[in-house]
C-alpha cells in the first residue's frame, strides 16, 4: 500500500518512496527485485538571468544558458533532469537581453524538450543578483515544495535523482530546507557551510570554520515558508543568495545539509571542458547496479525480518537495486551447472557495488572474487571474517581498547568465538570457574573449541550502531524496551543511566570499525557506575532495528564516498599511466 496524501490537487507525500518487491529469479531460484516508484511531485526552479560576462571576456558568445556541455544546452540538461524526477512545474527567469534565450524557452514551452511537454513558466526580467531573480520567481513558488539552482550548475545526475528522494523524505519529517553542499571546492568565493554531527546547519560563512567542512553546492530545496524569509531581505536592501541563507539560519527553520560530491558552476571558458569530463564520468555511473544481500536466517535468530527491514530502507535511496537472500546464493552456487567462478564473474558483470549482510564462509568467498574483479562492497568480505570473536578480543587486547578483564569475582562469560553466535547455549554465564569448566567442555562436546571467557561486568548494557566515516553513531539502554535476541541482557538488571562520555565511545567504536576494515558496525557495551565502560561485543551489519531510517541514509552516504573514492583513485592511476606513457 502506499501512504499518499492529495493536497490541492496535487499529490504530495507523507511517505513519498514506495518500495515493491518483485520476484524474480537468478540461475532458477528465488531474488527479490526493489523497484523504486516515485509518486511525489515537486516544484522546480531555475534561475538563468546572469549576463555571462566572464564567459563573454574569454571568448565564449553563446548565452550562458546556451552553452553545451556533452552536445547538450545547459539549460536544456536541468530541464531534462528535472522532468526525470517527476517535476510538476518548472519556472525559469532569463534577463531581458537574452533574446536567444527567450525564444528557446518559448519553443519548450509550446512544443516540449526532446519530444515530451514540459510544464514550463519563465520570466523575462534583468535584475540586480541572484537572489532578486529568485523574488522575481516567488509567486511561482508558494503553494507547493520546490528546489532551486542556477543554470550552470553542474552535479552528478544520480547524486541529484537521491538528493530529491532525501529532499521529499525530510519534508515528511518536519524538514523547512535541504541544501545540496559539497567538499569540492572550486569557486572563487565560497560561502562554507557549518553543521552539526547530525547535518543539521548551524551557519554560513565566508572563511572556512571549524564545523565547516563543506561549502554551498547551489542546489536549495526549501518549503514555501522561506519565501517569506526572501521577501523580508529584499525589504531591508540584502542582495546576495548567501544572505538570505544565512537570514534562514537565524529564522530558526530546521535545515539540513545533503552532501553532493562534485558540484561546481561554470563561470570561466575551462569550466566548460571540466563539465564536460564530469558529465561524461556521470553519465557512465548513472548505469551502477547495486545488489543487496540479505543475512541467512541461522546467523540472525529472531532478526529475519529487521534485516531485510534496513536493507529494504537502504534500497529506497538507491536508484537500481535488486535484492537476494544469502541461502539463495548458497543455493544457486551448490546446483548451477556453472561453478561458482564463472557465476561470479557473471554477478560481477551485472553490479558494480554490493551491500552484503551475509556471513557464511561460501559467500564470503564468492564475494570475495567480485571484489577482485573490481566490484565495491560494503562490508568487504575481509571485514566480516575479521568479527570473528577471538579475532576482535586480540585487536582489542592489542591496542589497548576497553574490554572486560579476565578475571573477576561476580562470574564469568564463555562465548563461541568462531562465528557469531546462532542460538543461547552459544553465550553463557558461569557462576565461578567449576562451573566455567564444565560449560567448556558442553561446548567441546559441541565441536566448538574456540571461546572467548571475560569476566562478568556489572552495569548499564548500552548497544551501539554506527556508520564510520560519516559520523553516525547512536546508542540505547538494553531494558528500555522488550528488544533482546537471548535474554542475556538480564543478568545486569534495568539500566540505571550511569553518566558517560557517549564521544568517547564512538571514538573507539570507530577505531575498532577502522582495525577491522568493518565501516557498517554495532556493538555492546557496559557502562560502570563510575563512568567506564567496556566493549564486550562488536558485529558486523546490525539490522538497525531502533534507528533504521537514520542508518540507512548513513549508508547511502557511505556508498557514495566510497564509489567516489574508487573514481578517484582510478583517476589517478589513470593520470600516473599518461605520465609514465602507458597509455
Amino acid at each position: 500500500m502506499f501512504n499518499i496524501i492529495k493536497v490541492s490537487n496535487q499529490i504530495h507525500l507523507k511517505a513519498l518512496i514506495a518500495c515493491r518487491s518483485d520476484r524474480k529469479t537468478l540461475h532458477g531460484k528465488r531474488l527479490i527485485s526493489l523497484k523504486l516508484c516515485i509518486f511525489a511531485e515537486m516544484k522546480f526552479a531555475i534561475i538563468a538571468a546572469g549576463d555571462g560576462s566572464r564567459l563573454a571576456q574569454e571568448g565564449i558568445t553563446e548565452p550562458k544558458p546556451l552553452v553545451r556541455v556533452r552536445g547538450e544546452q545547459l539549460i536544456d540538461r536541468l530541464i531534462r533532469i528535472f522532468m526525470e524526477n517527476n517535476a510538476t512545474e518548472i519556472s525559469v527567469i532569463c534577463n531581458e537581453q537574452m533574446d536567444g534565450v527567450k525564444s528557446h524557452l518559448k519553443t519548450i514551452q509550446d512544443k516540449g524538450l526532446n519530444g515530451k511537454y514540459v510544464p514550463l513558466q519563465f520570466v523575462v526580467m534583468s535584475t540586480a543578483s541572484s537572489m532578486h531573480s529568485f523574488y522575481e520567481l516567488r509567486h511561482l513558488l508558494y503553494d507547493e515544495p520546490f528546489i532551486l539552482t542556477t543554470v550552470d550548475t553542474i552535479f552528478d545526475e544520480r547524486e541529484f535523482h537521491d538528493y530529491v528522494l532525501s529532499f521529499q523524505d525530510k519534508i515528511a519529517h518536519g524538514t523547512d530546507a535541504l541544501m545540496g553542499v559539497t567538499d569540492y571546492i572550486d569557486d572563487e568565493k565560497p560561502l562554507y557551510v557549518g553543521v552539526d554531527n547530525t547535518m543539521r546547519i548551524t551557519g554560513y560563512y565566508d572563511t572556512r570554520q571549524t564545523d565547516s567542512r563543506y561549502i554551498s553546492a547551489g542546489i536549495y530545496g526549501l518549503m514555501p515558508a522561506a519565501l517569506a524569509i526572501l521577501e523580508a531581505c529584499i525589504e531591508r536592501g540584502e542582495s546576495r543568495m548567501r544572505n538570505f541563507q544565512r537570514a534562514l539560519v537565524a529564522s530558526g527553520l530546521r535545515m539540513e545539509a545533503y552532501p553532493l560530491s562534485k558540484v561546481f558552476d561554470i563561470d570561466h571558458a575551462d569550466d566548460i571542458r571540466k563539465a564536460n569530463e564530469e558529465v561524461e564520468i556521470s553519465s557512465s555511473h548513472s548505469r551502477e547496479k547495486t545488489l543487496l544481500i540479505q543475512r541467512a536466517a541461522c546467523y540472525s535468530p529472531n532478526s529475519e525480518e529487521k534485516d531485510l527491514a534496513v536493507l529494504k530502507a537502504v534500497g529506497d535511496f538507491c536508484r537500481d537495486v535488486e535484492m537476494m537472500s544469502e541461502e539463495a546464493i548458497i543455493e544457486s552456487l551448490d546446483t548451477s551447472k556453472q561453478s561458482a567462478r564463472t557465476a561470479s564473474l557473471v554477478l560481477s558483470d551485472a553490479y558494480s557495488q554490493v551491500v552484503s549482510m551475509a556471513r557464511s564462509p561460501r559467500v564470503l568467498d564468492w564475494i570475495e572474487q567480485m571484489e577482485a574483479r573490481g566490484v565495491r562492497v560494503l562490508n568487504p568480505s575481509v571485514g566480516v571474517r575479521a568479527c570473528r570473536r577471538s579475532h576482535v578480543v586480540k585487536v582489542m587486547k592489542a591496542n589497548n581498547l576497553p574490554y572486560p578483564p579476565d578475571e573477576g569475582s561476580e562470574g564469568y562469560w564463555i562465548k563461541r568465538a568462531d562465528e557469531a553466535a546462532q542460538h543461547k547455549d552459544d553465550v553463557c554465564f558461569c557462576r565461578d570457574k567449576a562451573e566455567l569448566e564444565r560449560k567448556k567442555a558442553e561446548f567441546a562436546l559441541r565441536g566448538i573449541t574456540d571461546v572467548v571467557i571475560e569476566a562478568h561486568v556489572q552495569g548499564d548494557i548500552v548497544k551501539f550502531y554506527g556508520v564510520e566515516g560519516v559520523g553516525f553513531f547512536r546508542y540505547y539502554y538494553s531494558g528500555d524496551d522488550a528488544e533482546t535476541k537471548f535474554g542475556h541482557e538480564a543478568k545486569n538488571g534495568k539500566p540505571q543511566y550511569y553518566s558517560f562520555s557517549s564521544v568517547n565511545l564512538q571514538a573507539d567504536a570507530e577505531h575498532l570499525s577502522r582495525l577491522l576494515q568493518t565501516p557498517i558496525y554495532g556493538g555492546d557495551a557496559i557502562v560502570r557506575e563510575d563512568g567506564s565502560y567496556v566493549i564486550i561485543d562488536f558485529n558486523d551489519f546490525p539490522s538497525f532495528s531502533r534507528c533504521r531510517d537514520e542508518a540507512a541514509k548513513a549508508i547511502v552516504e557511505l556508498i557514495r564516498m566510497t564509489a567516489n573514492l574508487a573514481q578517484t583513485l582510478a583517476d589517478d592511476g589513470k593520470s600516473e599511466d599518461e605520465a609514465n606513457g602507458d597509455i
